[in-house]
C-alpha cells in the first residue's frame, strides 16, 4: 500500500517536473520569437482594420440609434396606433438605423468640409510668416529681460534652435507634404486609398453590427449560457452590462464634451481677435478628449501659436485655458459625464498613465473605462467574499477598525471611536428621554382639558 501511494508520488511529481519544463521552453521560445510573433499580430491587427473602426463606430453610434429607435417606437404605437410595442420596435429599426447613418455621414462631411481648409490655411500661413513672428519674439524677449543679461541670452537661445530646427522642419518637411497631399486630394488621386477603403468597409461592417445587434446580443447569451452555469451567466452578463455602460457613457460623453469645449474656445478666441482660432481650438478640442493630461496637451501648442501672433494674446490665451478648464472639469465635464466611472482621481491618474506608457495616446484615452470595468469586478468579488464571512462590504464600517475579536468576532474599533459612539449613544437616549416627556406632558395637558370640558 505504501509502495502504491510512493509510485503516485513519483509520476505524479515526474509529470509536474515535465510540464514545468515544456512550459518553460515554450515561455523561452516566445521570448526569443517575440519581435515576429508581434510581427504576425500586427499583420492579423492590419488585416481586421475595416472590422475594428467598424465596430468602434457601431459602438458609437449605437445610443443615437436607440435614441432615434425610441422616437419611431411612440411614433407607430402610440401615433400611427396600427401595431403592438413589439411590431413597433421591430420596424423601427431600419429607419433609426438609416437616419443614425446619414447623420453621422453628414456631420463627418460638414466637419471636413469646414474645420479642415481653415486648418489647412492656417498651417500655410503660420509657416509662412514664422520667421517674422521669431524675430518679434526676439525682440520682444530683449526689451522685457533688458536687465537680466542670462536670461536674455537663454530665451534667445531658445528662440534660434526654434528658429534653425524646428523652422527648418515645418517648411522643408511638413509643408511640402501639405501642398502635395492636397495638390492629390483635389485632382482626385487619393494617396490614403488603402485607408479610404477600410473607411468604406468599415462603415459598411457598422450598418451591418447596428441592423443585426439584436441577433447577435441573443446568439451571444446563448454561447455564455451554454458553455458557464446559470449563476456564472447571469454575473458575466452583469458585468457585460456593467462595461457597456462604463465604456458607452464615457467615450460618447467626453466626445461631446470635447466638441463644446473645441466651440467654446473658438468663439472665445475669434471674439478677442487671435489670428489662428480655428487651429487653436481644434488643437484644444482634440486633446481634451484624453482624461487629465489633454488640457495641458492642448495648451502647449495654443500657447505658442498664441505668443507668435501677440505675446499678450499668450497671456489672455493661459488665462482662458484654466478659466475653460475649470468650467470643464467642475461644471460640464460632470453633467455630461456625471460618475460613470466611479474611480477615484487617484486611481483615474494611475489608469492614464499606465495605459499611454503600454499603449500611447488610445491607452491614455481607454485606461479610464478599462481600469474602471476592472476596478467594480474586483469590487464585486471583494464584496461577495465579505458577504461570505458575514462581514460588512462598506468601506466607512473600516475607517477606525482596529481588528476582531478572535473569539466572539465582535470588530474593536479605536478608543476615541467608542467614546465617539458613546456620545451619540448619549444623545439618542437624551433625545428619547425628551420626546417621551414631551409627548407625555402633551398627553397630560389634553386629560386636563378633557376634565374641564366635561365638567363645565
Amino acid at each position: 500500500m505504501g509502495s502504491g501511494n510512493w509510485n503516485k508520488n513519483y509520476i505524479r511529481f515526474g509529470i509536474t517536473l515535465t510540464v514545468s519544463i515544456c512550459v518553460c521552453i515554450v515561455f523561452g521560445e516566445v521570448i526569443q520569437g517575440w519581435s515576429s510573433i508581434l510581427a504576425v499580430v500586427g499583420k492579423f491587427i492590419s488585416a481586421l482594420t475595416p472590422v475594428i473602426m467598424g465596430i468602434v463606430m457601431a459602438f458609437l453610434l449605437n445610443p443615437i440609434m436607440m435614441y432615434i429607435r425610441k422616437f419611431f417606437v411612440w411614433l407607430f404605437e402610440k401615433k400611427l396606433k396600427k401595431m403592438d410595442y413589439e411590431t413597433a420596435y421591430n420596424k423601427s429599426k431600419i429607419p433609426s438605423m438609416i437616419i443614425t447613418v446619414i447623420l453621422f455621414l453628414g456631420i463627418l462631411a460638414a466637419f471636413l468640409w469646414t474645420i479642415i481648409p481653415q486648418v489647412y490655411v492656417s498651417l500655410v500661413d503660420l509657416g509662412e510668416k514664422m520667421p517674422e513672428y521669431l524675430k518679434d519674439v526676439e525682440k520682444w524677449i530683449k526689451k522685457i529681460f533688458a536687465k537680466n543679461e542670462i536670461l536674455e541670452g537663454k530665451l534667445t537661445n531658445v528662440v534660434s534652435y526654434i528658429e534653425d530646427n524646428v523652422l527648418t522642419l515645418f517648411k522643408d518637411k511638413i509643408m511640402p507634404n501639405l501642398d502635395t497631399i492636397a495638390v492629390k486630394i483635389s485632382s482626385g488621386v487619393i494617396i490614403g486609398v488603402k485607408m479610404l477603403f477600410n473607411f468604406l468597409v468599415g462603415i459598411i461592417v457598422a450598418v451591418y453590427l447596428l441592423a443585426s445587434k439584436d441577433e447577435l446580443l441573443a446568439q451571444g447569451k446563448k454561447i455564455i449560457y451554454c458553455i458557464f452555469s446559470k449563476k456564472a451567466g447571469n454575473r458575466i452578463l452583469d458585468g457585460l452590462s456593467y462595461a457597456n455602460s462604463v465604456f458607452g457613457g464615457f467615450i460618447n460623453g467626453k466626445i461631446i464634451d470635447s466638441v463644446i469645449i473645441g466651440i467654446i474656445c473658438f468663439i472665445f478666441t475669434s471674439a478677442v481677435g487671435m489670428q489662428y482660432a480655428v487651429l487653436i481650438s481644434v488643437i484644444v478640442g482634440i486633446t481634451n478628449i484624453i482624461p487629465f493630461f489633454g488640457p495641458f496637451i492642448g495648451a502647449v501648442p495654443g500657447a505658442l501659436l498664441a505668443l507668435m501672433d501677440d505675446p499678450i494674446m499668450l497671456l489672455i490665451f493661459v488665462i482662458w485655458i484654466v478659466v475653460l478648464q475649470q468650467f470643464d472639469g467642475n461644471i460640464l465635464g460632470p453633467l455630461i459625464l456625471g460618475d460613470s466611472t466611479g474611480i477615484s482621481g487617484v486611481w483615474v491618474l494611475i489608469a492614464i498613465l499606465v495605459g499611454g506608457d503600454l499603449f500611447g495616446v488610445v491607452g491614455m484615452m481607454l485606461g479610464v473605462p478599462v481600469f474602471a470595468c476592472i476596478y467594480a469586478f474586483c469590487a464585486v468579488r471583494l464584496r461577495d467574499g465579505l458577504r461570505d464571512k458575514a462581514m460588512s462590504s462598506a468601506t466607512n464600517d473600516y475607517l477606525l477598525l482596529k481588528g476582531f475579536d478572535e473569539e466572539t468576532g465582535e470588530p474593536i474599533y479605536r478608543e476615541f471611536h467608542e467614546a465617539r459612539k458613546t456620545i451619540k449613544q448619549k444623545k439618542r437616549n437624551k433625545n428619547k428621554y425628551l420626546k417621551a416627556l414631551k409627548k407625555k406632558s402633551h398627553n397630560r395637558d389634553a386629560s386636563e382639558n378633557a376634565k374641564t370640558s366635561k365638567d363645565e
